[in-house]
């Protein structure tokens, strides 16, 4: 019979100690390290020999397993975790820093994640700033919602001295300045709510890190404008695919954006507040429209565009998705000229030969109808979804407009999407009502024979439960039009 020995005879101690490390649970490595041990006398010396099973350090671990894991993992590389969610942490950050720091040579990355702010952050991190920590490659340092974390100044200098290895830098709420001397070798790089950093160290970084595939400027206020940022050069990022910038002045965005070239960007999300009144050349100007330059070549179908209209919390938000760009802005309450501006900003500078289909969602019960009306050529509405209460689209897509060559709004409409809250049949005459203005007759004529608008693909009803009463009075005007019906709205 199979006994423990003989796997030990036929495993060598090097690969039962691999073995043991992939068995281990990321949330539970002293947990797992004791049941290995108490298996057998040699699975005991194993583990406790074995110093890649010692290196993932962790806070709730307690000091005596904190301090044991140091001495055990002898010179490997060290994974140090640090997570406090409450006063009753049985470690603070101060004292598991300061067991740490003797070995900061050997941390391979740091993570700090804490809602309890410590008096100053100088002291704590004082390994971090003023020892090199030649095998670190992943630093994160996070104080969301951590109170008075503003507290002290913290000095992190990337590249060759400090910090040759890191990858991966990310800082949350901390009162950090970030900058660089030489070249880094920075894969990604989130900062978010950090104030003592300046536009200009941020150009510093992206200048000296060619291998960044993601950046992340997040809340970071206090970020202005400079007219030593407006002589920068561009700066060719070839590997940078992920660009997040949420929460900043419009025209540092602007300003960031107009330097960055990234080729082969797979996700670009812009999130900010526009002014009011508008100002056109704030955001969506010249100098970002080398962010379009992929829907400029040849052949290529035109991206759908998806608007979404919608208005929360006494704030109107326009959301613009186009191809890999992704927009959400805050627009109250000039909503409707920030949307022309940059549905003028695509078109100028996508130069498109075609069309772009266009999804329009509203979720307001009375939009402005000035948005509706924005999407003339090239730009064709294909897609439109609404609530039941939203009447004053109803009443425009009822009559011919006064304005565009085709008079009726959104004539090349495909799909209606239509939310229903109520079953009674009284509730939905205004949608009865547009669509057989629309679709009822063959010509209308409005003094000019304009042709009616091209027929509806298909209906899609959001509602609890089949609304057939209302299904049958759209059969009946639309005729053999497929509606689908979504209970899962």
């Amino acid at each position: 019979m199979s006994t423990h020995r003989d796997i030990n005879d036929v495993l060598p101690g090097e690969l039962l100690c691999e073995i043991f490390k992939l068995s281990l649970d990321p949330q539970h490595f002293k947990r797992d390290r004791c049941t290995l041990s108490l298996v057998c006398r040699f699975w005991h010396q194993v583990v406790e020999n074995s110093a890649l099973l010692w290196t993932n350090i962790a806070v709730p671990d307690g000091l005596s397993c904190l301090r044991k894991s140091f001495k055990n993992s002898k010179e490997a590389p060290l994974e140090l975790t640090y997570s406090r969610v409450a006063t009753s942490e049985p470690l603070s950050m101060e004292r598991f820093l300061q067991e740490a720091s003797p070995h900061v040579a050997r941390w391979r990355s740091l993570s700090i994640r804490t809602s309890v702010s410590p008096p100053s952050w100088e002291e704590p991190l004082g390994s971090l700033i003023t020892q090199s920590s030649p095998k670190l490659e992943a630093l994160i340092i996070s104080a969301r919602a951590a109170y008075g974390w503003n507290r002290g100044r913290i000095f992190i200098t990337l590249g060759d001295g400090m910090f040759p290895k890191l990858k991966d830098l990310f800082l949350a709420s901390v009162p950090a300045s970030v900058c660089t001397t030489n070249y880094t070798a920075l894969r990604s790089c989130v900062l978010e709510d950090i104030p003592h950093i300046s536009l200009q160290d941020i150009v510093n970084i992206l200048r000296n890190s060619p291998r960044l595939e993601k950046l992340g400027l997040m809340e970071c206020r206090e970020l202005k404008v400079t007219a030593e940022v407006w002589s920068v050069e561009s700066i060719k990022l070839e590997r940078l695919v992920d660009i997040e910038l949420r929460d900043l002045d419009a025209s540092v965005i602007n300003a960031i954006l107009s330097i960055i070239r990234a080729p082969n960007c797979g996700m670009l999300t812009i999130r900010c507040a526009m002014l009011d009144p508008p100002s056109p050349s704030v955001l969506f100007n010249s100098s970002i429209g080398h962010l379009l330059q992929p829907f400029r070549q040849n052949g290529l179908e035109r991206p759908l565009l998806d608007v979404v209209v919608d208005y929360d919390l006494d704030e109107e938000s326009l959301f613009v998705d186009i191809g890999y760009i992704a927009i959400y802005l805050r627009v109250d309450p000039n909503g409707v000229a920030h949307l022309h501006s940059l549905l003028r900003w695509i078109e100028a500078y996508s130069d498109p030969k075609d069309s772009y289909p266009v999804d329009l969602s509203f979720y307001d019960d009375y939009p402005d109808i000035g948005y509706m009306e924005a999407f003339g050529p090239p730009y064709d509405v294909k897609r439109l979804k609404i609530f039941e209460d939203t009447s004053p689209v109803l009443e425009h897509l009822s009559r011919p407009g006064l304005q565009g060559s085709s008079n009726w709004p959104c004539p090349r409409l495909e799909e209606l999407e239509y939310t229903v809250f109520h079953e009674e049949l009284r509730q939905h005459v205004p949608l009865l009502d547009m669509l057989r203005a629309r679709y009822g007759g063959k010509a209308v004529e409005n003094g000019a024979g304009k042709a009616m608008p091209i027929p509806l693909k298909s209906v899609i009803l959001n509602a609890k439960s089949r609304p057939n009463e209302l299904v049958r009075c759209i059969m009946e005007i639309l005729g053999d039009v497929e509606i689908e019906w979504d209970s899962r709205w």
